[in-house]
C-alpha cells in the first residue's frame, strides 16, 4: 500500500501479511511511517493506493474494522468520566453487555482504579484503561502504537501478561515500539520501516505478491 500527505509519500508501497496467532513489532525511526501504517490498519486512514484486507475482508467492510482494536497516542477516552463510564460507553456502541465492561477492567487489571475519572490517572493507569477500551470488542486484530511509552517496569510487566493471553487466543498483535527489548522476547517476527519504505521483515512475516 502507498499513502501520500499531499505530494510527499508517507508510505511507499508496503506489502505483508501477518499470520493469525503472532505478535509482531513494528520498528524505525520517527518519521518511518508507523503511525500512518497502524491508521490505515485500522481503517482510520484510508490508502491512496492497494488494499488492505483483515482475514479475507477488505478493511472498507465494518465487519473488518469490527475485527481491529487500535491504541494509538490518543486514549480515546473522556477525561471527567470514569474509566468504567469510557467503557460502558464503549460497550454501547459496540452493541455489548455491561458483564463485558467487567470482564475488560479485569483482564487488563484496572478493576482497582474503574470508578476513577480519567483525568485523575497516571500514566499506567491511564494505558491499561486505553487498552481495556481498544480490546472491549474482543477485536482478532490488535494494534498498538508505542503502548510501553513512559511506563514503569512493573506496569509493562503486566501489560505483557494481557499482551500473551491475547495471543494465546489466536489473535494477531502488531506493536509499534522504540524499545524493541521491552517485547523482543515475545516478538514472532517483526517490520522494519525507513521514510515510508519496507526495509526488511523477520520471522514469520511474510511477503504478498503483487
Amino acid at each position: 500500500m502507498t499513502r501520500y500527505f499531499g505530494d510527499w509519500p508517507a508510505l511507499r508501497q508496503v506489502s505483508f501479511r501477518l499470520p493469525a496467532g503472532a505478535l509482531v513489532l513494528l520498528l524505525g525511526p520517527n518519521g518511518a511511517g508507523k503511525s500512518t501504517l497502524l491508521h490505515i490498519l485500522a481503517g482510520a486512514l484510508r490508502a491512496s493506493e492497494g488494499e488492505v484486507k483483515i482475514e479475507g475482508l477488505p478493511i472498507g467492510d465494518g465487519r473488518a474494522r469490527q475485527r481491529v482494536g487500535l491504541l494509538a497516542h490518543r486514549s480515546l477516552l473522556h477525561p471527567d468520566l470514569t474509566v468504567r463510564e469510557n467503557l460502558a460507553h464503549y460497550a454501547a456502541l459496540y452493541g455489548l453487555q455491561g458483564s463485558e465492561v467487567t470482564s475488560g477492567l479485569d483482564r487488563v487489571h484496572a478493576a482497582a482504579f474503574a470508578d476513577m475519572a480519567v483525568a485523575e490517572l497516571s500514566q499506567g493507569m491511564r494505558q491499561k484503561a486505553a487498552l481495556a477500551r481498544a480490546l472491549l470488542h474482543s477485536p482478532r486484530v490488535l494494534l498498538l502504537d508505542e503502548a510501553f511509552s513512559s511506563l514503569d517496569h512493573r506496569t509493562v510487566e503486566e501489560l505483557r501478561e494481557v499482551l500473551q493471553a491475547f495471543r494465546a487466543e489466536g489473535r494477531t498483535i502488531l506493536a509499534s515500539t522504540h524499545t524493541e527489548s521491552q517485547l523482543s522476547d515475545l516478538a514472532d517476527g517483526a517490520l522494519e520501516l525507513d521514510r515510508g519504505r519496507l526495509q526488511q521483515r523477520r520471522g514469520c512475516v511474510e511477503a504478498v505478491l503483487a
